[in-house]
Formats: structure tokens, C-alpha cells, sequence
């Protein structure tokens, strides 16, 4: 039961209320619900006061209309208070009537887009018919470990619920989930069980989880299928118990499952499909594995196309057939195995096809893929054998016995591969290491169904929701009311529909089955007869059983949930499920189903066929067909399983989740009110708010509750009974009589009580032990004060004078005080005068000096204007000057030429004379000189010049790319980000599964463990391994390449500054020279022998004490110089092989968990960071790519211990706590209705969680931090990791808590958040984004402190709170909870204006942030100090003492 303190406000008036408003005068305006057709129910208001006895109503309905109603019963139901619109639990509302619960729903549903609503102890769910961003890891961890009065309706608080209930009263739990079919039942139980595999696995890392969820998607591909009214309908009835070990983590699981639909196998209805599986192989035919099963589309096969719905919109067979086979990977079957399956898949769709005729490809390709003689197979398909007077005959049947056959032996084939296919699960799921101690089991069974032909199978659907719906009568009013009974409590019985009339009709003696089974025995047992003996027997004498009037072979039944009319057609041959023994006896013969159709294969534990070995032969065996399959009739079997699943239920206790269909088109969220009040009706959920909240939740016995609550008694006990003295502590402790009772041997206390004990209690053992401590604290106080009082004396001499000289000083400074005010404010005046006169100086300079420039700027116009002028007019005058030159010069020229060419005549003739040429040969040697001279000098001019100008070119191209690369350097600095964050998460995926991998090797020690899923494990581990590699040199040549562009740059431009090599000269320096080994002194050489003991003492064995008062760093630099004297001596490989048994202790230090570990491993960060002193002769950078991911895992370890020890504190420090003087009721947490716990979990006298405590552990990492000498950009990114944890966690939990959205709330957790934010800065740390990471909270902080009324307030909401997501502010509307009548809800008028704004903003749609994001850790790089053995002081504690200087 839940317990809420409202339970004792709603017994008292809530069905008084109904009584009491219809003789109170109703005045006008008042919200009242009128019956409606189409809506069920509209809202009204009255138009005049109405008084009892008034025929008729006035009123208003929401659309306008008026409508007068003539009321015979007095008022209709009232509505509820607009501050209640949109409440989570059904419980909580003023008037609790079906339009009230109706119209709850709906307001939740369309307006919050909430599917979750807690109806008391149940889990109202409604489809949506869309897939919401509301199951993910981050809402898991929000959910773990709260209670349900603190969390918003969920799927995951009913498994949390019964997930702590178990592990605390160490009691076997069931979670049981009801509906129509397409509600969301199935969808229900795999989250269900998702959150119990990630709360109950998560710390083990083991396998056991993820085989549970592996199971999920096998059975919904042969199990489930495709109906009109859902599109993954689960076609048989399933429990799984999920079994818990003694720490709570899962170590195996069961499955069970109940009547499978197998006549699905052979026939679907119109819109309809068979089995996914089906589906999935025809989508995967073209697999080179699957090409053998010669399979082709669906549309080929009988039993695939007869529904003619061969694809579901949105889902790729395909890729479901990939999940199927991956997870048959993860439980363990082979791939052959698994081929072997398909293979029967295949070859049950081959022989829907098979046609009764010679030479039938079909059936050749069926026996082929059976390993089945074909021939036996195509007789026995035509012909049967009957015993007729001691002999066999064999007789040939027609086309339609023969397809029935068939169809039989379609079905068997089927129901026998389900069954060996969950005995295969259920051993996968079994524990190796030990027995469960306590299980939760999961129940998603078929949901009540009705049809336009309903047959053998809607029958047995509904016969077992009876017997469901009848487990829920009764645990949630009949037992109730019968342990009150037994009790003597003065309790009134409610009387509620018994719905155990039908149930005997079904399955009581001469019922239904009974007659069912008895016409099955009779060798002529026909439909026509078992229908005419259900019109004899139950016609007249049970008010559940009606006769059709139009039909002999139909019946009705009155079920609880609705009228349902069968039609008997069938239903002898389906509880027979006769299928003939020559067919069966061929496929014993084969190799690959024998196992199959052995005998005990058939039947398991699971279908509850086992029976047969222990239940009496009866009359439905025939002792001349010893061999005969399926002696018992489907109905027995099915009877008998269900009698042990309620048995089993029976035996735990019950949680509830209803699930509710909202309309029959599977269209999201659209809500038909006619369907969602049939539902509400038939499940039961108006019945349980109307029973639970008058009830007793908690009860005691006497010597249970005298034993806890013994320290409560103001007296000694007397010598009375235990009752007695209970019933007196209980008069003392609560006045209220009406909140507890007492019974014959139990004491029974209304919701809330409980805790209130409790809290009593702790609070009197908290001062039992304040009162000792404060005894023995006076008695040592009573001994020191004998030895200070002269000290006393003294100083109270010395302390008065003191005083009356601070008196004087005082009266002093008063006195300064006023001259200095004086002297302040005369200065503030006149600086004031002096502001004003300089302000107005300035704006005359500003507006004379735009006086002055506009001017200037016409005068600048006229001038150019000129200029231009002139300058056009003089290019006119030079282009006619030029025209004018060109045609004298051409004129020139031909006068000189002919000149010329008399004076080449006259030269000729001069040339022949001896003489002439000797001159001539003189003058040009002198000329040819002087010709020489000028052109050497000329030339040195040119290349000086082109010299200056390539060196100008040079700079500017140098600018050029020094501008190109700050501008892409923001670009791969990007990019660098994302690839660091891929590796580091990598490395962190790689470590959690090397941890995990080592577990199972553990565990293989004590337990065998299967070969397959150690080598998947392993090769896992390898494949991440060779990823990380492959990642991590991806990272470096991005690293090394830089910039593309400016590479090409800088090749171009060497390319043009080629010409300039002489005048610049090369600039590249020379690489530095290797010291040899006999240059290089200051080392430490360790023998080869001596290496392990180092190790070990420096790294294995070294204890975080000693580690801590070691100077820093000095392992690795002893590591070091042991290792660089190795490699100077001329062992490289001795060398190596040092530095890697180094790093291999290293990470295996790491792996193991200690006291103290965060100094340690902090110290282990500043060891190992030196690795770069003096290059090695050996290639080093394998050892330092991993140094450098033992660092990163060293960080991600350091920073999970600090994470661990703030996971639970986070919420009630940030949220909870109350710490603003004044601001009453701020943090306490209220005790909400649906709590079963009965107690506080906290110690009494334990420190209660506190920003104190939060600043506690974080200045703990801080000061660690800082001894050892780590760098505050290292520091900046640790802490703005552990800030981004603090917001998300809280932020979370905020979203999803009614109970902290709230004035009062908002205000406390922005004060938190403040005195966070003054630690970081206080520190130094808020440069590193530590302070940032914190926006999301302030704004959800100030979003709940701001009005929320007007349009403005809208607006100011969204501009302020621009970090949060849109899902995030609406949700926290919606759960806004006024503290005070001061305050009022948020309307949802208010919340649509928001909504609107908040469409024209580019917002995210997350709502919830991820807790486990982790940031990238960048370490800063530095140059380490030489090192020189004479200079370390190595203590004598480190026993190294075998190291030689050298």
C-alpha cells in the first residue's frame, strides 16, 4: 500500500463529500461535469444557484452552448479547483469521480504530454504511439534509488520500488503489467527489465545483464506479431524471474510462457502478418548464408500473404533480423546452431506452400532442408493409419484433410521450436555463480480481447485475465478488507464487483472446460454438441452465460471487462491439437529436428507439460496409441499453468502497471475518452482510489512494534501485556486517534504514521546520546576549571580596562567619522559640478568639431573635382601631343635613313683603304671598353633591386599566411577537441571492458564460464584496443599535418625565393648531436637481477603514506635514470624492456582500488609525466603514447572516486537542504503518497547532506591536487568536470521532482549555487569553464523564483533562461507547486504562450542532460630539469639502497 499523510483527509471526506455536495447550496459560476455522448463527459458551469430539490440546471457548457438538464439524483459531480488540473496522482484530487480522473488523464496526456499517472499503488500508462526521449541511462540514474513520492511518475519508479523492497525485506517481488493489446505492455516490460539489468549489473560488469536484455528481442521476433490493433502484439503470455544475489546485482533469470497463438502459424486476418521472424529471414534472403534456404519475398508463401501486410511502416526487417542474431550471439548459440533454426524457419514456410501433387517443389525443398525422406513425407501427408479390430489400415484422406495435416504439422513444428528455443534462453540466463536469493518477476501477458469473431484462443486470452483481474480484486480490496476483519478493526465493508461468478463458470466443475474437455473425449465430439450442452447446463443458471439469438453454435459471456461473443467453430479441434504420428515419426528420423520431437522435449517446465509425468493419465489417453502426441488437450495444459502463475504470484508482492489504450487508429497522442473510460472501468483503477485511500498501509505486531519503539516510553514498562503498553506509548506519542488502530495482534497505522515514529525515535536516541556526551564533558570541564579560575580572575581585570579604552577610542573615531562624511560629501558635490561642467565642454567640442570636418569635406569634393578636371584635360592634350610626336619622329626617320644610306656608300669607299681601317680598329677597341664597363654596372643595379623587391615580397607573403593561419587555427583547434574526446572515451569504453574481461576470469575460476563468451570478451577487447591505436595515430598526423593551405604556401614560397639564397643565406639548424656513453655521468645503474625489486618497491608495493612525503616525482626520475644508464651502456633492449615492465606495474597498480588513492594517483600523474629528459637511442614514442593513456586513465580514476563520493550528496545538498535563515520548509522533503517504506533510511544522528559537505570533498581534491604540484589548467578541467556532474545530477532530479519545482526550492538552490561559485573563484578556478557548467541550474533556479502570469513574464522567461532546452522549461512549468496561498499554478494558458515564443528560438530538445559525459583532459606540456643522480635525496624507506651512482 502507499502512505501519504492526505490518506486520513481522504477516508474521512472523500465518499462523504458526494453525500454532503448534494445537500450544500451550489452558488452560480460553479464547475460541474454533465454527461455527453460523443466526450462522455464536458465541463459546465452553472448559470444560478441551485438548492436541493431544484428539477432542472441552468448551465454553460465550455463551447458557449446552454443547456438545461433535469436532474432527478440532485447535483452532478463537481469539478475539481484549477490548482489540481494536471495532478500526478489520481489520489490527490478534491472530488475523485470519473470525470475527475478523466479529465486528469487527459490534461496530462495532451497538455504535459505526461503518459505516466500513479493512481495509488498503480502505474496508470497510456500509449503514445511515439517513441519519447524518456528511457535513456540519464533518466535510469535519476531514478535509482529515489523513492516514489519523490519522482514523477514512471515506469522506472515502479521497478525501483520493487527493486529496493526486495533488497530491503528480502521478499520476492512481481511487477504486473495489464492492458488491451496494443497498450504497451510488452514495451512496459523490456524497460522494466532494462532497469533492473542497470541497476542490478552496472556494478558487477558482468554478462548476466545483457543476456536478460538479449532475450528480449528473440522472443519478440518468434512470439510477437502484427495485428490489427497493434503492430508488435506479443502472441503468447510471459513471466520472467529475474533472480538477485545477496549484494542485489543479477545472477540469473527464467522465463515462462503461456499459450502460444500457433494457429497464427498456418492463418492471419486481413491487415494482419504472421511472426516476425518470418518476415525478417524473406527481408535477409540475399545473405550468402540464407541463400541456401532458397527463400524468396513474403508475398510468396501461404503463410506469409494471406494477411496482405507484408511490411510495418517504420521498421526494416532486415535490421531487426541483425538484433535477433546478435542476440543469439550474446547468449550463446553458435552460428551453425543458429542456421539450424532458420533453416526449420525456412522449411516451415516451404510447406505452407505445398500442394498435394506429384512432384511438388515445395515439399522437396521442405524434406531437403529437414534431412526427410520426401517420399514418406508426400504419403503420409495424403494417408493415415487407423487401428481397426487389432489391425492398421491406412486410409487416404481428401484435399482438405490433407491441408489440414499440414497445416497440424506447420503448427507443431512451430510450438516445438518456441519451446526448445525458450529452454535455450532460460539456460543462458541461469546463474553460474550461486543460487538467487530473491527474485522480481515481470509479467507481460496477452491483454483482454474482444473481436468481430472470437474463437479458442480469445477465450483462453480472457479466462486468464479473469483470473488476473480476480489476483487484483483481491489483493487490492478483498484482502484488505478480510485482514481489517480478522483484526477487529472497526472498519466498514465496502462491497466491490466479484468477478469469481465467472470464473467458476470457466473453469469450475461442469464448466465450460470441463465440458470442453469431456465432448473432446467422446469419439464423435462435435462444436454443435459442446454448444448444445452449454445451453443446458449454464443457460438458466449462471447470470454470465447468455445464449446468441440469431446463432446455435455461438455463446456470450459477461466478462469483467466487457461482453464477448465466441463462436464454437474450432474450438474442439484447437484443445485437441491433434496432430497424426506418422508425420512426427518421419521427423524423429531426422538429424536436425529429432531433438525436437523427443518426448520430453515437448514439454519444459515453461508450458507446464511436464505435467504429464505427474499428473494421472485420465481419460484422454488411449491405451492403443501408447505413442500418441498431446494426451492432454490445450485447455488442461493451459489451466494448470495459469493455476501456477497465480500461485507464484500469489506468493510475492504485487506492484501494478496499467496500461491504457488511448485510441484505436495507433495515432500519437490522440486521445478518444470513450476508450480510455472502458479501460479505466474494466481494470479496476476508480475502484482502487476509492479503497486504498481509507485504508491502513502500515501495520505491525505488537512485539515487532514494542521492540523498535521501546525507547518512545516516558515510563518504565509495566506489568501489563505488550498491547497494553503499546496502546499507551501510542496515546503519548500520536493524539490523533484516528490515525492508527489497534487489532488483535497487530497495531495498524494510517498512511505517513510510520515515519513519523520514526523521526521520534531517532530524535530521542540522538538525545540519549547528547545527554551522555554532555555528563562526561562536565566532568572533565569541572576538572580544568579548578586549575584556570585564578587565570579568570586575572584576565577580567585586564579585559575591563580594555574595555574602557576601546570605549574612548571609539567615541573618538565617532567623532573623526562625522568630519570626514563632511569633508566626503563636499567632495562628492563639487566632483559632481566638476563631471557636469566637463560633459557639457565636450559636447560643444564634439558638435563644433562635426561643424568643422563637414566643411572640410566639402571643400576635400571641390578640390577633387578640380583635380579631375585637370587631370582628364591634360590626358587629352598628351594623347594629341603624342600623336603629333609619333608622325615627326616617322618623318625623321626616313630623312635619316636616306642620309644614312649616302654615307654607307661614302664608307664603303673609304673601307678599301688601309689606313682607314687601321683608325677605325683603334676607336672601337676603346669604345667596346668603356661599352663593357657601363653594362657590368648596370647589371649589379638591376639585381639589387630585384633583390629588395623579393625580400618585400617575402614579407608579405610571410603576413599572408601568419593571417591565414590565425584564422583556420580555430577551425582545427575544433576538430583536435573532437578527436581527443573520441580517444579519451575510447580509452575509457577500453578500460571498463579490460576490467570486465578480467572479472569473467576471475569468475572462471570459481564457476565455468563458456569458452564462446571469453573469446568474445577477448576479442572485443582487442578490437577497441586496435580502434584506439588507429584513433590515436589519426590524432597525431592531424596534429602533425597542421594546415594544409599553409604548407603549400610555404613550398611556394621557397620556390619563389629561390633567386634570393645568395643574399639570404641557408637557415636551418643543425640537430643536436647524441652524447656518447662515456660523456654522460650523474646516472643510477641497476642490475639486471636488481630490476624486479625496484619495481616493486617503487611502484607494486609503494603505500600512498610514503608516496605522499616523497619529494615529487622522484620514482619516475630514479626510473629514468636507471633507464638512460641502460641505454648509455649499450642496452637499448635491456633499456625497452625496463620502461615497459615499468608502465605494466603502473597500470596494474591502477586497476587496484585502495584507501587513499586519490593522493596516490595524483602523485602517479606528476611521476610519470617525465618522460622526455634526454632522447633515447630505442624508438620511445609506443612508451609514451602509453604513459600518456595511463595518465588520462589515472585522471578518469582520480575523477570517478571524487564523482562517487559526491553521486550522493549532490541532491539533497543542492536541492533538499535548508540553510537560508528564515526560509521555512524550503528543504525539507515531503512524505508522498505512494511510499511503502515505512521508515527514514537515514541513521538517527547522522550528519544530514550539505553544501558544507559538497565544498568538503571537492576542497579535498583541490588541496590534493595542489601538493602535488599539478597545474591549474589541469586543476580547471578536473573541476569543471565534477561542476558538469553536480548540474546534471541535480538538474535531473529537479525536472523530475514535483515536489522541489517551487519558490522556495529555486531560491535555495541559487543560493547553493552561489556559495559553489564563490569557492571556484575563491580558488582560482573559474577561467577553466567550472563556472559556466553551472548556467543550466541558475537559469532552472530563476525560472522558478519569476512570475509566470502575464504575457511580459513569458517573454523575460525566455529570454533569461536561454541555456535550458524548450522540453526543459515546459516540464518545469509543469511541475511548478505552489508552497503558500500566496502563490498560484502555472494555468496552462501561460505554458502555450511559452511554448509559442519559445518556436521562434532555436532551443534543443533534450530533456534530461547525460551524468556520464565526460570532457576531454588535455595535459600541459613542459620542459623537465636535467637530472643528475648526485643531486636526488633517495630516503633509505624506499629499499633501493642496491643502486649504483655512476
Amino acid at each position: 500500500m502507499y502512505s501519504i499523510c492526505k490518506c486520513a483527509f481522504l477516508s474521512g471526506n472523500l465518499f462523504a463529500n458526494r453525500s454532503t455536495e448534494r445537500k450544500q447550496v451550489c452558488k452560480k459560476g460553479a464547475c460541474v461535469w454533465v454527461p455527453d455522448p460523443e466526450d462522455v463527459w464536458v465541463s459546465a458551469r452553472l448559470l444560478r444557484d441551485f438548492c436541493p430539490g431544484d428539477e432542472q440546471l441552468q448551465l454553460e457548457l465550455s463551447d458557449g452552448r446552454v443547456r438545461l438538464i433535469t436532474q432527478t439524483s440532485g447535483l452532478p459531480p463537481l469539478g475539481n479547483p484549477d490548482i489540481l488540473e494536471g495532478e500526478n496522482d489520481l489520489t490527490a484530487l478534491s472530488f475523485l469521480h470519473e470525470p475527475a480522473v478523466l479529465h486528469n488523464l487527459h490534461v496530462r496526456f495532451l497538455d504535459y504530454n505526461s503518459i505516466y499517472t500513479y493512481c495509488g499503488i498503480v502505474l496508470v500508462a497510456i500509449n503514445p504511439y511515439e517513441q519519447l526521449p524518456i528511457y535513456g541511462e540519464e533518466v535510469i540514474d535519476a531514478y535509482s534509488g529515489q523513492d516514489m513520492a519523490d519522482m514523477e511518475p514512471h515506469v522506472f519508479s515502479v521497478a525501483e520500488e520493487a527493486y529496493r523492497t526486495m533488497t530491503r525485506e528480502e521478499t520476492n517481488q512481481s511487477i504486473i503489467i495489464s492492458g488491451e493489446s496494443g497498450s504497451g505492455k510488452t514495451v512496459s516490460a523490456k524497460f522494466t527489465m532494462r532497469y533492473f539489468a542497470v541497476v542490478g549489473g552496472a556494478v558487477q560488469q558482468t554478462s548476466v545483464e545483457d543476456r536478460v536484455l538479449a532475450s528480449n528481442p528473440i522472443m519478440e521476433a518468434i512470439g510477437n506479431a502484427k495485428t490489427t490493433r497493434n503492430d508488435n502484439s506479443s502472441r503468447f503470455g510471459k513471466y520472467i524471474e529475474i533472480g538477485f544475489g545477496q549484494n542485489g546485482d543479477i545472477i540469473g533469470a527464467n522465463m515462462r510462457t503461456y499459450l502460444l497463438e500457433k494457429s497464427r502459424v498456418v492463418f492471419q486476418a486481413p491487415m494482419e502478418r504472421n511472426y516476425h521472424i518470418f518476415y525478417q529471414l524473406c527481408a535477409s534472403r540475399d545473405l550468402p548464408e540464407m541463400r541456401a534456404l532458397k527463400l524468396g519475398p513474403a508475398e510468396h508463401f501461404r503463410y506469409t500473404n494471406q494477411g496482405e501486410e507484408t511490411q510495418i511502416p517504420g521498421t526494416d526487417d532486415a535490421v531487426e533480423l541483425d538484433r535477433t542474431r546478435n542476440a543469439f550471439t550474446i547468449l550463446g548459440v553458435q552460428s551453425d546452431q543458429q542456421m539450424e533454426l532458420y533453416q526449420i524457419l525456412a522449411a516451415v514456410l516451404h510447406l505452407g506452400n505445398v500442394k498435394i501433387q506429384a512432384d511438388d517443389r515445395s515439399l522437396a525443398l521442405f524434406s531437403k532442408l529437414l534431412g526427410v525422406e520426401c517420399a514418406q513425407m508426400a504419403h503420409w501427408l495424403c494417408h493415415r493409419r487407423l487401428a481397426v479390430g487389432g489391425e492398421m489400415l491406412v486410409k487416404p484422406m481428401s484435399g482438405q484433410q490433407a491441408s489440414d495435416a499440414r497445416d497440424a504439422l506447420a503448427k507443431h513444428i512451430y510450438g516445438q521450436l518456441f519451446t526448445w528455443t525458450v529452454l535455450r534462453l532460460n539456460a543462458a540466463l541461469q546463474g553460474q555463480r550461486e543460487q538467487p536469493k530473491s527474485f522480481i518477476g515481470v509479467l507481460d501477458i496477452y491483454g483482454f480481447e474482444t473481436f468481430d469473431r472470437n474463437s479458442f484462443e480469445q477465450f483462453c486470452i480472457n479466462y486468464a485475465n479473469e483470473k488476473l483481474q480476480q489476483q487484483f480484486n483481491r489483493h487490492v480490496f478483498q484482502l484488505e478488507q478480510e485482514e481489517y476483519m480478522r483484526e477487529e478493526l472497526p472498519w466498514r465493508r465496502i462491497e466491490f464487483s466479484d468477478n469469481q461468478p465467472c470464473i467458476t463458470l470457466l473453469e469450475g466443475p461442469l464448466g465450460l472446460l470441463d465440458l470442453l474437455d469431456e465432448e473432446c473425449r467422446m469419439p464423435k465430439g462435435s462444436d454443435e454438441n459442446w454448444a448444445q450442452k452449454l445451453y443446458d447446463q449454464h443457460l438458466t443458471r449462471s447470470a454470465h452465460f447468455r445464449k446468441p439469438r440469431m446463432s446455435n453454435t455461438a455463446f456470450i459471456i459477461l466478462h469483467f471487462a466487457d461482453t464477448v461473443q465466441y463462436e464454437c467453430e474450432g474450438f474442439l479441434d484447437k484443445n485437441r491439437d491433434t496432430v497424426f504420428e506418422e508425420p512426427i515419426n518421419i521427423m524423429k528420423a531426422s538429424q536436425l529436428v529429432a531433438e525436437l520431437f523427443q518426448q520430453g522435449a515437448a514439454g519444459g517446465a515453461l508450458t507446464l507439460l511436464t505435467l504429464k509425468s505427474s499428473i494421472p493419465n485420465g481419460s484422454l489417453r488411449s491405451g492403443k496409441r501408447p505413442h500418441r502426441e498431446h494426451k492432454l488437450t490445450v485447455g488442461f495444459q493451459f489451466r494448470q499453468s495459469l493455476q501456477l502463475l497465480m500461485d507464484t504470484l500469489n506468493s510475492t508482492t504485487p506492484h501494478y502497471i496499467r496500461c491504457i489504450k488511448p485510441n484505436d487508429l495507433k495515432k500519437p497522442f490522440e486521445f478518444d475518452p470513450k476508450r480510455i473510460v472502458q479501460q479505466l472501468r474494466a481494470c479496476g483503477v476508480l475502484e482502487t482510489i476509492r479503497i486504498s485511500a481509507a485504508g491502513y498501509p502500515s501495520r505491525w505486531t505488537y512485539e515487532d512494534f514494542f521492540s523498535r519503539y521501546r525507547v518512545l516510553l516516558r515510563q518504565s514498562p509495566g506489568q501489563g501485556t505488550i498491547k497494553t503498553d503499546c496502546q499507551r506509548a501510542l496515546q503519548e506519542l500520536i493524539p490523533d486517534s484516528e490515525l492508527y488502530c489497534f487489532g488483535k495482534t497487530k497495531v495498524f497505522f494510517r498512511a505517513g504514521q510510520v515515519a513519523v515514529l520514526e523521526k521520534l525515535r531517532g530524535e530521542r536516541l540522538h538525545a540519549a546520546v547528547v545527554t551522555i556526551q554532555s555528563r562526561v564533558k562536565g566532568w572533565m570541564a569541572r576538572r580544568r576549571y579548578l586549575h584556570i579560575c585564578w587565570a579568570v580572575l586575572t584576565l577580567q581585570r585586564y579585559t575591563r580596562g580594555r574595555l574602557v579604552r576601546r570605549l574612548a577610542h571609539t567615541l573618538r573615531y565617532t567623532h573623526a567619522a562625522l568630519v570626514v562624511q563632511k569633508t566626503y560629501r563636499m567632495l562628492v558635490v563639487r566632483q559632481l559640478y566638476l563631471m557636469i561642467r566637463e560633459a557639457t565642454i565636450t559636447i560643444q567640442a564634439y558638435i563644433r568639431g562635426m561643424l568643422a570636418r563637414r566643411a572640410y569635406r566639402e571643400l576635400l569634393q571641390q578640390r577633387a573635382a578640380i583635380l579631375l578636371q585637370a587631370t582628364v584635360r591634360g590626358w587629352l592634350q598628351r594623347r594629341a601631343f603624342g600623336r603629333i610626336r609619333a608622325a615627326v619622329v616617322l618623318l625623321q626617320c626616313c630623312v635619316r635613313r636616306q642620309a644614312a644610306r649616302k654615307e654607307l656608300r661614302k664608307l664603303r669607299a673609304e673601307a678599301r683603304s688601309v689606313e682607314k681601317y687601321r683608325e677605325l680598329n683603334k676607336g672601337m677597341e676603346v669604345k667596346l671598353m668603356q661599352l663593357q664597363l657601363r653594362a657590368d654596372h648596370q647589371e649589379l643595379q638591376a639585381l639589387k633591386v630585384e633583390g629588395e623587391s623579393l625580400k618585400k615580397e617575402k614579407e608579405d607573403l610571410s603576413t599572408h599566411l601568419l593571417q591565414q593561419e590565425k584564422s583556420q587555427v580555430g577551425d582545427m583547434k575544433a576538430e583536435l577537441e573532437e578527436e581527443r574526446r573520441r580517444y579519451q572515451g575510447l580509452l575509457r569504453e577500453f578500460t571498463r571492458l579490460e576490467q570486465r574481461y578480467e572479472n569473467l576470469r576471475d569468475m572462471s575460476a570459481l564457476a565455468e564460464v563458456p569458452t564462446c563468451q571469453q573469446k568474445q570478451h577477448k576479442s572485443e577487447k582487442i578490437r577497441l584496443r586496435i580502434k584506439i591505436v588507429l584513433i590515436g595515430q589519426s590524432t597525431c598526423a592531424n596534429t602533425k599535418k597542421g594546415f594544409p593551405s599553409r604548407r603549400w604556401c610555404l613550398s611556394g614560397t621557397k620556390t619563389r625565393l629561390g633567386p634570393l639564397r645568395s643574399f639570404v643565406g641557408p637557415a636551418v639548424a643543425s640537430p643536436p648531436l647524441q652524447a656518447k656513453a662515456g660523456d654522460v655521468t650523474g646516472l643510477l645503474e641497476c642490475k639486471k637481477r636488481d630490476e624486479g625489486r625496484l619495481i616493486k618497491n617503487l611502484i607494486t608495493d609503494l603505500r600512498a603514506s610514503l608516496a605522499a612525503s616523497l619529494p615529487l616525482g622522484l620514482p619516475a626520475q630514479v626510473l629514468f635514470l636507471c633507464v638512460r644508464q641502460a641505454d648509455c651502456s649499450g642496452e637499448p633492449t635491456r633499456a625497452h624492456a625496463l620502461c615497459s615492465t615499468s608502465i605494466a606495474a603502473i597500470k596494474a597498480s591502477l586497476k587496484v582500488p585502495a584507501h587513499g588513492q586519490t593522493t596516490l594517483m595524483t602523485k602517479r600523474m606528476g611521476w610519470y609525466g617525465l618522460d622526455n629528459f634526454v632522447p633515447l637511442t630505442f624508438n620511445t614514442s609506443e612508451l609514451n603514447r602509453t604513459l600518456s593513456d595511463l595518465c588520462i586513465q589515472a585522471y578518469q580514476q582520480l575523477l570517478s572516486i571524487t564523482e562517487s563520493r559526491l553521486q550522493s550528496l549532490i541532491v539533497p545538498a543542492v536541492l533538499e537542504t535548508e540553510t537560508i535563515p528564515g526560509l521555512s520548509g524550503s528543504g525539507s522533503k515531503l512524505v508522498g503518497s505512494r511510499r511503502r517504506t515505512g521508515s527514514d533510511p537515514r541513521a538517527a544522528g547522522a550528519e544530514a547532506p550539505s553544501m558544507v559537505m559538497v565544498l568538503r570533498e571537492m576542497s579535498a581534491l583541490h588541496t590534493a591536487m595542489n601538493q602535488q604540484e599539478l597545474p591549474i589548467r589541469l586543476q580547471e578541467q578536473a573541476f569543471r568536470q565534477i561542476t558538469y556532474l553536480l548540474v546534471a545530477t541535480a538538474l535531473n532530479s529537479l525536472i523530475l521532482r514535483k515536489d522541489l519545482c517551487c519558490w522556495n526550492c529555486g531560491l535555495q538552490t541559487r543560493y547553493n549555487l552561489s556559495l559553489l561559485e564563490d569557492w571556484l573563484r575563491a580558488r582560482g578556478l573559474q577561467e577553466g569553464g567550472a563556472v559556466a557548467t553551472l548556467e543550466p541550474l541558475i537559469q532552472a533556479a530563476q525560472l522558478l523564483q519569476m512570475s509566470k502570469n502575464s504575457d511580459a513574464d513569458a517573454k523575460a522567461l525566455v529570454q533569461t533562461c536561454h541555456v535550458l532546452s524548450t522540453q526543459q522549461i515546459v516540464k518545469l512549468l509543469t511541475l511548478y507547486s505552489p508552497q503558500s496561498g500566496a502563490e498560484e499554478r502555472v494555468t496552462l494558458n501561460f505554458i502555450r504562450i511559452v511554448q509559442v515564443q519559445l518556436e521562434s528560438v532555436i532551443y534543443s530538445s533534450y530533456l534530461l542532460l547525460d551524468v556520464r559525459r565526460v570532457f576531454p583532459v588535455i595535459f600541459p606540456r613542459h620542459t623537465p630539469p636535467l637530472l643528475n643522480a648526485e643531486q636526488l635525496a633517495i630516503p633509505e624507506c624506499l629499499k633501493i639502497s642496491f643502486l649504483r651512482k655512476t
